[in-house]
């Protein structure tokens, strides 16, 4: 056999376990669920920031998701969950190191109040599926 065929072989063997694997991600998972959505703050689309889903027992993961012009996805594991949200906002700069070259770097701070993230009360039960969720929040 050729290296020429047996690169060949591997390569269709490969794509094949690729197209296995993604046709069982596709079935119908009981386990888990999807969140969908927007998020504004007062009334705008949040520019960017993070959402997080702490589980409310403790037992399952956290989930993640970024926001981008106020839009997010995450899937997880179902059940109730925890929500929390932050966004950094740039303040000024800074030097990064105390010599005359240093290159400055952003000051960063949290552009939402605790009540969205530290001392977060949202909650959501997230079910098997696939489900909206819109945020509307406040700065005041």
């Amino acid at each position: 056999m050729s290296a020429n065929m047996t690169i060949s072989a591997l390569f269709q063997l490969s794509f094949f376990v690729v197209c296995a694997t993604l046709s069982c991600g596709c079935s119908t998972d009981t386990k888990n669920g999807t969140v969908a959505g927007m998020v504004t703050l007062d009334g705008q689309p949040l520019e960017k920031g993070l959402i997080r889903f702490t589980p409310a027992d403790g037992q399952t993961a956290t989930a993640d998701a970024t926001i981008a012009a106020g839009k997010f996805s995450a899937t997880m594991p179902v059940g109730e969950k925890r929500v929390s949200l932050s966004s950094p906002k740039v303040v000024g700069q800074r030097k990064m190191y105390e010599t005359a070259d240093s290159p400055m770097v952003d000051m960063i701070q949290e552009l939402l109040p605790p009540k969205y993230n530290s001392q977060s009360t949202l909650t959501i039960t997230v079910k098997s599926g696939n489900q909206e969720q819109a945020y509307d929040l406040t700065i005041k």
